[in-house]
């Protein structure tokens, strides 16, 4: 009768650990199951925002009209006359060595002479600005450019002040079919410029780039 009661105060206690066991691991399991909740709410959240950070990155781009490797398939160059000079002192037929770089994608555009040389061929778009203020007392102030290609002239601005106290700027545009190596430069013209051609807050610039 002893034996009995002992193996049955071992079932009810072996019974008893058990499903403690059972209610322990259940609750573990209901801990997991919240934390992995958690985790794919997470997941979920950063997939969003991967998503709109690639699509904003994709409108950016877009936006700026640049392909993907801008360095090495887009020919533009933007370049701008650091310093300035009187327009006797620069003279006629010179060229405008726009020493300052603001873009030089496919390195066709050389700050030591003033000149781009075409990369490749193709239509190519250039635009240039001119700036002059009087030489008080002096002379008013007046300058004539040249947009030159390959020796030939293929664009003219004229800037006058009227006055000698007074500023004036003129900008020109010209599209070009080149040819690999053609050379292009801005230069003044055969009248000699007078008063102060003035490159500081209001620049001389000199920029182009291809078309296609």
């Amino acid at each position: 009768m002893e034996i009995s009661l002992f193996k049955l105060f071992t079932t009810i206690v072996l019974l008893t650990v058990a499903r403690s066991s059972l209610v322990e691991k259940d609750d573990l399991i209901q801990v997991l199951l919240k934390e992995i909740q958690k985790l794919g709410s997470k997941v979920e959240r950063l997939e969003k925002e991967c998503v709109l950070k690639s699509d904003l990155s994709e409108y950016k781009r877009k936006r700026l009209l640049l392909p993907d490797n801008p360095t090495t398939s887009t020919i533009a160059f933007s370049a701008y006359l650091s310093h300035l000079d009187t327009g006797p002192g620069i003279g006629k037929l010179r060229e405008i060595v726009f020493d300052k770089i603001e873009t030089n994608l496919g390195n066709g555009y050389d700050t030591y002479s003033g000149t781009f040389r075409a990369p490749k061929d193709g239509v190519y778009a250039f635009t240039w600005t001119i700036f002059v203020f009087g030489g008080g007392s002096t002379a008013n102030g007046e300058v004539w450019t040249e947009l030159v290609i390959n020796g030939q002239i293929h664009g003219s601005l004229h800037a006058d002040t009227e006055t000698t106290s007074d500023d004036d700027s003129s900008t020109g545009f010209v599209i070009k079919v080149l040819n690999k190596d053609d050379v292009v430069f801005i230069r003044t013209s055969n009248h000699v410029p007078q008063g102060n051609l003035y490159s500081k807050n209001m620049r001389w610039t000199f920029s182009g780039w291809l078309i296609e």
